[in-house]
């Protein structure tokens, strides 16, 4: 059953695909041009499969115009590489014949082999150059009129299980195609997985025609005219398109370097360099000449030479041509070239160099080192002329700060400042290092004077930055052993220590440092080093209040800073009230009740509710202020009490703090003035006395007039 299927499947093959006649004695091939000669082999990389395909365009490329071509391949394939025309082809190509299309008796006869030839013929008998794994132009595929020629190299006869052997066939073709008008022309070249593909395909271009470009020109190798396409090593299923055209000559890419304008130094070097920009397969000679008045003294065959005009004979004054001649496979070539006046003569320059700090000083141009002071202003005030009138650039460079450069042209002044730099002490290093002395800093000048040729004109300077700033000093105050804060305030009576422990100076060791430290005005330290009485100053006692801490600091270069600082004190916490005055006033006796009124201050911080109470009466509470550090609040209290009848008069004061979580209390006597007792009956008899005296008068009088 599975042999009639195959050989069904045989003569339907037959009838689409028919097979050319074999000739196996037949040696007759189509010509090939000469150029194969000049292949060089590219057997596949795979032992499985071997072989070479030639694809050799002959005649004329022209537009709207018939193509010709010849196609060759030959291809040798292993017995145990199988056949993907065949089931099971992982088998090997014997098994699969003696299975597929045999009697499966492990024997390969000649008439199972016979069967394979003719599904070989066709399966590889085509006139579509494109369906055929060759090739397409223009968009269009190359045809053959008469079909291909197929030669097949069958496995040989014998036992299934010998896989040694090899198979494959070769075939040729005369083929054609059609052109467009277009001046690029496109070869495309199917990659779609047929055994034909995995060897390596020779392309042999016409005349001046040459390979310009592909996606996939990492896969292709040789020249511009003859070069040889590794389809096997493609990456993707897809046609492999190329560009081909008529060779033109190389374009020249050249360059100096440094960069000058048309005049070049005498007796500097300089890099000729060159690009000769052409097809991807394409290496053209390049050939530089170094020409003096027509005679060429010197030919260089490199993309590169360097060029100094006083080591081939050139003096002031004259011009070298420096020539490039680029020429390719076909002998096309393109030319460039560069004439340059030779200048032998170094710009000259004059100027003035100064520091200024309060006041500026002149610094003598030819010395080469020079003392300034950090936190000075440097000049330099530079005019540069050369011979040739041409520009002149002047560029100061310097070591102050990665890439550092200063430029002007012919004339111009230079102006920066100079700092001792990052290497000094500071806030970054812990206080043991901060306290160490540090190197000077010295800095460089680099002046450049250049002219358009390339001569150049250098001067050097060394500035050495001597210390031009004073200790810096940073004070922190310590009340009874803890860092006084906003919320943590030195109060009276706390043992409080000034701790200069992170002073420092820029350069000089502290222990380099003269200190004066007073406070309110009054010395309470003068010392000419540093020393532990200094980084931790006790202070005496002081009362509440602001006081100003005054310190002044030199270094050994006499650089002075003076600092004030305020030193506030405060009260303690707590409550301490004080009774300024208490009195009853004079007219309540008349009305049989007393006001009482108290004036009273708290001298100590937390504010503090109080009242009076005389017996079980008591008056509201009255907040009496906390004192600051620099006032405390005198608070009234009036309390208005039926007049006791006996004096003196105990009245209690009670008071209470939140804030301070204390309360208390104190008695106050307030005794009333007998005085104003006694003056109140003595106004009380004098009306009595004044009122019997009328009576007394009156009464007389009406005696008189009865008398009478």
């Amino acid at each position: 059953m599975l042999n009639s299927r195959i050989y069904t499947i045989l003569v339907i093959l037959m009838m689409f695909f028919p097979a050319a006649i074999i000739l196996q004695g037949d040696t007759k091939n189509n010509a090939l041009d000469n150029k194969y000669d000049t292949y060089t082999s590219h057997d596949s990389q795979n032992d499985t499969i071997q072989g070479h395909s030639y694809l050799n365009i002959t005649g004329q490329i022209s537009p709207n115009s018939q193509l010709n071509a010849t196609w060759q391949s030959n291809i040798t394939i292993a017995e145990s590489y199988g056949s993907d025309l065949l089931p099971n082809q992982s088998h090997g190509l014997r098994k699969q014949i003696d299975q597929s299309m045999g009697n499966g008796d492990n024997f390969l006869s000649d008439s199972e082999i016979f069967n394979f030839v003719q599904i070989i013929n066709s399966s590889r008998s085509w006139n579509n150059a494109e369906l055929g794994s060759c090739c397409a132009f223009d968009y269009l595929p190359f045809n053959s009129q008469m079909g291909n020629q197929i030669i097949v190299f069958p496995p040989m006869p014998g036992d299934v299980n010998v896989m040694n052997g090899s198979w494959g066939w070769s075939e040729s073709a005369d083929i054609y195609g059609f052109t467009d008008n277009r001046v690029i022309r496109i070869l495309d070249l199917p990659r779609l997985g047929a055994l034909i593909e995995e060897i390596p395909l020779n392309i042999s271009l016409p005349g001046d025609w040459e390979f310009r470009y592909s996606a996939m020109s990492s896969i292709v190798s040789g020249t511009p005219t003859i070069f040889t396409v590794n389809r096997s090593e493609a990456p993707v299923s897809s046609n492999i398109r190329i560009t081909i055209a008529e060779n033109i000559p190389p374009i020249i890419s050249a360059s100096k370097s440094p960069t000058t304008s048309s005049t070049i130094s005498l007796t500097n070097p300089y890099t000729y360099s060159a690009v000769c920009n052409d097809g991807i397969l394409e290496s053209p000679l390049m050939e530089w000449s170094i020409i003096k008045n027509s005679i060429s003294l010197s030919s260089i065959n490199n993309s590169w030479f360097e060029f100094m005009p006083l080591e081939y004979g050139f003096s002031h004054g004259e011009v070298a041509r420096i020539a490039l001649k680029c020429t390719d496979s076909h002998g096309a070539n393109s030319s460039w070239f560069e004439d340059v006046l030779i200048d032998g003569i170094s710009p000259e320059w004059s100027g003035t160099l100064s520091t200024c700090l309060d006041s500026c000083i002149q610094l003598d141009t030819l010395q080469t080192s020079h003392s300034v002071v950090s936190g000075s202003q440097i000049n330099l005030n530079i005019t540069a002329t050369d011979e040739s009138n041409l520009p002149v650039s002047i560029e100061l460079f310097s070591n102050m700060s990665d890439g550092w450069r200063q430029h002007e042209v012919n004339q111009g002044i230079f102006s920066f400042s100079v700092y001792q730099g990052d290497n000094i002490n500071g806030l970054h290093l812990n206080i043991t290092d901060r306290h160490l002395s540090k190197e000077i800093r010295s800095i460089e000048l680099i002046l450049v004077i250049l002219d358009e040729a390339g001569n150049l004109v250098t001067k050097e300077w060394n500035l050495e930055i001597n210390d031009g700033n004073p200790p810096v000093i940073l004070m922190d105050i310590m009340a009874n052993n803890s860092l006084v804060r906003l919320d943590n305030p030195a109060r009276e009576g706390d043992q409080i220590i000034l701790v200069f422990s992170n002073s420092y100076d820029d350069l000089d060791s502290i222990s380099n440092t003269k200190w004066h430290i007073s406070i309110d005005g009054v010395t309470i330290l003068e010392t000419s080093s540093w020393s532990y009485e200094v980084e931790k100053l006790n202070l005496p006692k002081l009362a509440v209040g602001i006081h100003e801490v005054s310190i002044i600091a030199h270094d050994s270069k006499g650089n002075q800073r003076i600092e004030n600082y305020p030193l506030t004190i405060f009260p303690n916490r707590g409550v301490d009230l004080e009774v300024i005055s208490h009195s009853i006033a004079l007219d309540s006796l008349q009305t049989g009740n007393a006001l009482f009124v108290l004036e009273m201050r708290n001298n100590f911080n937390d504010d503090t509710f109080a009242r009076a109470c005389i017996e079980s009466k008591c008056s509201r509470f009255v907040n009496f202020p906390g004192a600051d550090a620099e006032t405390s609040t005198i608070a009234f209290l009036e309390f208005e009490f039926e007049m006791p009848p006996n004096s003196p008069v105990n009245i209690t004061i009670e008071w209470d703090s939140n804030s301070a979580g204390e309360n208390g209390n104190f008695i106050l006597q307030q005794v009333i003035d007998s005085k104003e007792n006694k003056s109140n009956i003595g106004i009380k008899l004098i009306v009595i006395i004044i009122s019997i005296l009328s009576i007394f008068l009156i009464y007389q009088s009406k005696i008189t007039i009865i008398k009478k």
